[in-house]
């Protein structure tokens, strides 16, 4: 069963623990926290962009190995 709630200054999100990673959870909740942090700098457009494509860079890095291994089973 999925469900949404918001409670107070939460949001809760209830779905089967097998349709993702924990690794995938907390990757998510880092990219909300970084696009939260984004709508209240000061950044350009352009400033921004630069930053996203670091950010996807870094990322490719740090899963590459894990990502094509899946790939090749």
């Amino acid at each position: 069963m999925m469900a949404i709630t918001f409670e107070a200054e939460e949001v809760v999100v209830k779905f089967p623990k097998q349709l993702v990673s924990s690794t995938y959870v907390q990757d998510f909740l880092e990219r909300l926290r970084l696009e939260t942090i984004l709508l209240k700098s000061q950044l350009s457009e352009e400033q921004a962009w630069e930053l996203s494509e670091e950010v996807k860079q870094q990322w490719w890095q740090n899963h590459r190995e894990t990502f094509l291994q899946r790939i090749k089973s």
